[in-house]
């Protein structure tokens, strides 16, 4: 029976490269979502028609690159 203390312990860089990603790609996903529907939302009530879509997706990308600006931080502090 192989000696279980002599194994190599996982490397969590891997799966923490991994998991970094999927949150990164979450993240742009949920703030460009949110910022469409919010802004089409806000078109119909106001009738301002496509112009806070746009604004509303803008303001989903700035807020999504923010949120990675702020993931990839915390990955290179740990």
């Amino acid at each position: 029976m192989p000696n279980m203390d002599k194994q190599k312990p996982r490397s969590p860089g891997a799966l923490q490269a991994i998991a970094v990603t999927g949150m990164i790609g979450a993240e742009m996903a949920i703030t460009v979502t949110a910022g469409f529907y919010g802004g089409r939302f806000l078109d119909v009530q106001f009738n301002t028609a496509p112009w806070l879509m746009i604004t509303g997706i803008l303001l989903g990308v700035a807020a999504g690159i923010w949120g990675i600006v702020n993931i990839v931080k915390r990955f290179f502090q740990a």
